[in-house]
């Protein structure tokens, strides 16, 4: 009743923001448990699902492999899948429109949470990282349904913030049953919370295990509408936030001074700040274009200098077509974002010192000379115009990432066994196994 009131109050005060920063979206009253016909039809034939919770884009990525190996271990059960924002959700549509239900994930209110665990009934449900819901973890418990955290990670952000709520998450930790975490930082943080320390695992990150295989075909296609000939040279800066979009055309106008052929694409990490991505290029005397308005048209006759990404779930095609990409999210104190995507398709990566939410990915990398950390604008420039004019490093960085990612990966097939082992032991039958 406690949390119900606290966090009552706090949607209150959370619901007007969201309507400011226009994030209210036509679905958005599936988060009150209102959903519309068709869809409350399909989460009534679900009874006995895999409810998956992926809170946003990075964790629906990560939830390619795992969907999979769920459809074959458990062939019987449906999947529904739920995240929180609408990137999230649109990425889920994309990628599992086919294999999976797609929602918004109820508001943590217990008469909310009740109702829409009621409607699905479901088998079995997976927290994607950690995403504890006291509400739903509570209501699946009562009613016999395992629980478990996969890919589990805490941040410093969250572990600041979950170390105030201790008293509060204690009973909810002992309701989950096994804890599958990235790390070995990650299962001591979760324990530190009131975890269980007999039902903590530490299985590494499914990202590692991501399939990045490329239609050729379609890449081709991709360059071709954008007006790229064979001599360009594309710098990719994904996923950037407020403040290094400046530092990257800082770097991007002296390179090109010296490079002409080479071209930039950005791809702001919130796509809703793509006007204000385009007047900082305009106060460079820059030019640029936005991906949407070019990809599907006509061929451009040249490429301009530099593009916007603007739609979801392009970035994977964009990283096939670059020459050398640059990590958002590292150099602001926001914590990095994930470099493993590009640097599979053999991309040489470079990034700011603000990788802490990445930490374990990171550090794989730079052991392995598979990326490069830079601290400031200079040094940006110059390992860009040293991975330009060197390509026997931009082979050796190329080669280095595949090591270091081969190394890492399995995290999805041992956490399967975990949620073999979880369902099995309150189901009291064996699933399917994986050959």
């Amino acid at each position: 009743m406690l949390y119900d009131t606290a966090f009552l109050i706090f949607s209150l005060f959370y619901l007007p923001t969201l309507i400011f920063k226009g994030k209210m979206h036509a679905d958005f009253g599936e988060r009150f448990g209102h959903y519309a016909q068709d869809k409350r039809k399909a989460l009534a034939s679900l009874k006995g699902a895999i409810w998956i919770q992926a809170v946003s884009v990075g964790e629906v990525a990560a939830c390619r492999g795992l969907v999979d190996r769920l459809k074959i271990v458990f062939p019987d059960r449906k999947v529904l899948l739920s995240t929180i924002t609408k990137t999230g959700n649109d990425l889920a549509r994309k990628l599992f429109g086919n294999d999976a239900v797609i929602i918004y994930f109820p508001l943590d209110l217990s008469w909310i949470v009740k109702k829409a665990v009621s409607l699905v009934n479901p088998s079995l449900y997976i927290m994607i990282e950690t995403e504890i819901w006291p509400n739903m973890i509570r209501e699946v418990s009562l009613r016999g349904i395992p629980s478990a955290i996969v890919n589990g990670r805490i941040s410093d952000r969250s572990f600041g913030k979950y170390k105030l709520a201790k008293p509060f998450l204690s009973k909810t930790m002992k309701r989950i049953g096994v804890f599958c975490m990235q790390s070995l930082q990650d299962a001591e943080r979760i324990i530190g919370l009131g975890a269980p320390k007999e039902r903590v695992r530490v299985t590494g990150n499914m990202k590692f295990d991501a399939d990045v295989s490329v239609d050729i075909g379609r890449s081709e296609y991709i360059k071709r509408s954008m007006g790229m000939a064979d001599s360009d040279t594309l710098l990719v800066a994904g996923s950037t936030h407020k403040g290094e979009e400046v530092i990257v055309l800082q770097v991007f106008k002296k390179l090109s001074a010296e490079f002409p052929r080479l071209k930039l694409l950005i791809a702001p990490r919130h796509i809703e700040r793509t006007g204000e991505v385009e007047e900082a290029i305009k106060s460079f005397g820059l030019t640029s274009v936005r991906f949407s308005s070019i990809c599907g048209t006509q061929d451009l006759k040249r490429a301009p200098q530099i593009f916007i990404l603007d739609s979801i779930g392009k970035l994977r095609d964009i990283y096939s077509i670059s020459t050398i990409v640059f990590m958002g999210g590292s150099l602001v104190p926001h914590g990095g974002q994930n470099p493993i995507e590009p640097a599979a398709l053999g991309k040489p990566v470079i990034f700011g010192p603000y990788m802490f939410n990445f930490r374990e990915i990171t550090a794989a990398f730079l052991d392995n000379g598979a990326a490069i950390l830079v601290k400031e604008s200079e040094e940006l420039f110059d390992s860009i115009k040293m991975l330009l004019t060197a390509p026997e490093r931009l082979s050796e960085m190329t080669r280095c990432a595949g090591l270091a990612i081969t190394e890492k990966r399995g995290a999805t097939q041992r956490n399967m066994k975990e949620l073999e082992s979880l369902s099995a032991e309150r189901s009291g039958a064996s699933p399917k196994g994986i050959t």
